[in-house]
């Protein structure tokens, strides 16, 4: 994750109170930690997995603030998709799941308050060691109200 300002908002990336460990850098830049995870259960603290018929769910919860330096709005759009197409995992954010096309993940998040957000990451048991690692981003876009 990575916090940019373009025209008068900005955005900010941490950890929240009990999501992952946000880590390489500053509070607004760097990679939300998930750690090793299994069917068995995840090794980092503050990051779960659920186990489903077919697959398992590591998730972690984290902070996003947007700020905005004149202060004349108070709300903002916040949308999330993929930087590339994933084959293997399924990703989802806030419950809604994500693709390269991007979704609204919240209509009205108020500027200046951190909110929390939940990541999920749905891996199917046909997933083995060698093909495991997860190479993606997720892309936010923030538009004023």
């Amino acid at each position: 994750m990575r916090a940019e300002t373009a025209g008068s908002l900005s955005v900010t990336f941490s950890g929240a109170p009990d999501g992952a460990r946000l880590s390489g850098g500053t509070a607004g830049q760097g990679t939300l930690d998930l750690g090793a995870a299994s069917y068995g259960g995840a090794f980092s603290p503050n990051v779960n997995v659920q186990k489903l018929r077919g697959s398992f769910v590591v998730s972690t919860k984290f902070g996003l603030t947007i700020q905005q330096s004149s202060q004349q709005l108070s709300t903002a759009t916040v949308m999330a998709a993929l930087a590339v197409p994933e084959p293997a995992f399924i990703l989802r954010l806030d419950g809604l799941t994500l693709g390269t096309t991007p979704q609204v993940v919240q209509g009205q998040a108020r500027l200046g308050v951190m909110t929390q957000h939940r990541l999920e990451i749905e891996v199917p048991s046909s997933v083995t060691e060698k093909n495991s690692q997860l190479h993606n981003a997720i892309l936010f876009q923030v538009i004023a109200n």
